[in-house]
């Protein structure tokens, strides 16, 4: 098996324009970019909390982890709405229990 190396950097305007494309590969790029680049850290943590409720499992996962990504550079999330929403998508989609507790763990670690 070979693997593909792909950087997940791209400008905050590339990923609102792979955001807006609907296409799921592009809006799991894009949020995979966000919590690891963009600056904006209230946008970011709106875009995340914004694909929670996607009908995508994968979709949900990419922006969960985006949100631990956010909590570890930037050391700060609005806990008031990003925890319900962590715990709403944690009931929306089962499967991502993990994918929630670990991010749980970050955000305790670094905010």
């Amino acid at each position: 098996m070979s693997l593909l190396y792909q950087d997940p950097s791209m400008s905050h305007d590339e990923a609102a324009d792979l955001l807006a494309s609907d296409e799921e590969a592009n809006i799991i790029a894009a949020l995979v970019s966000i919590g690891l680049n963009e600056q904006d850290r209230v946008w970011a943590e709106a875009i995340c909390l914004s694909r929670l409720s996607s009908d995508s499992a994968a979709v949900a996962a990419s922006a969960i982890t985006a949100l631990g990504h956010i909590a570890r550079r930037h050391g700060v999330l609005d806990m008031k709405t990003v925890i319900p929403a962590l715990t709403t998508a944690k009931k929306n989609f089962p499967a991502l229990e993990a994918t929630v507790a670990d991010t749980l763990d970050d955000i305790a670690m670094f905010t």
